[in-house]
């Protein structure tokens, strides 16, 4: 499902960009034990107006990055924000159908996509079928209360069905694969951030 409007709006405002660049930027380098490990091919999944894109370069050093987006007005942002960055490739898709190879990537992240996407479990077993063993699942979440409320129904679009907190979230990562859980924390009840290793035990 796309953002609205109103949504895009919120998520290019200033202040939410600085929230992006100082605290979830923090925030995110805390998950990883030091140093940080090496990326060669990074995934994000729901790239919106490219913040993650630079997060995910600059800051966890991805070699190479790919970037999909359901919203291919998205996608063409991004592509006019990083004009004629080799290390960049961009592709409208479904988060839940990803258009990679098995094993493809060593770290796949998700900046708050999930709760957009109608069929989530199978977005994250996708995730289990594009990253290596060994590589990183970082997910950013917004969770039921936080979207299925008065409020928010009135000012955003979001599925309604199927939605998750951030025990059912933790349930269906472990239960996807061999994913092991190196780090979570959770906003009670409204947001959380997961990070999760994809083990050897399997391909």
């Amino acid at each position: 499902m796309q953002l609205n409007r109103f949504e895009k709006s919120i998520v290019r405002h200033p202040l939410r960009l600085w929230l992006q660049r100082q605290l979830e930027r923090r925030m995110l380098l805390k998950l990883f034990a030091k140093p940080l490990p090496a990326f060669s091919c990074a995934l994000e999944i729901g790239c919106g107006f490219g913040e993650g894109i630079a997060l995910m370069r600059q800051e966890l050093g991805a070699k190479e990055v790919w970037a999909l987006d359901f919203d291919l007005d998205m996608v063409s942002h991004c592509a006019g924000r990083y004009l004629e960055q080799n290390w960049l490739h961009l592709c409208q898709g479904d988060g839940s159908a990803l258009p990679f190879a098995d094993s493809q990537f060593d770290l796949v992240v998700d900046f708050a996509a999930f709760h957009h996407i109608p069929d989530w479990q199978q977005a994250v077993a996708e995730v289990h079928r594009v990253l290596r063993p060994g590589g990183y699942f970082v997910m950013e979440e917004l969770y039921r209360a936080a979207i299925c409320n008065p409020l928010s129904r009135r000012l955003f679009e979001h599925p309604e069905e199927n939605r998750f907190n951030h025990a059912e979230l933790l349930a269906v990562v472990e239960d996807s694969g061999n994913f092991e859980i190196v780090r979570q924390h959770q906003l009670p009840a409204l947001a959380g951030i997961i990070l999760a290793r994809k083990t050897f035990g399997k391909a």
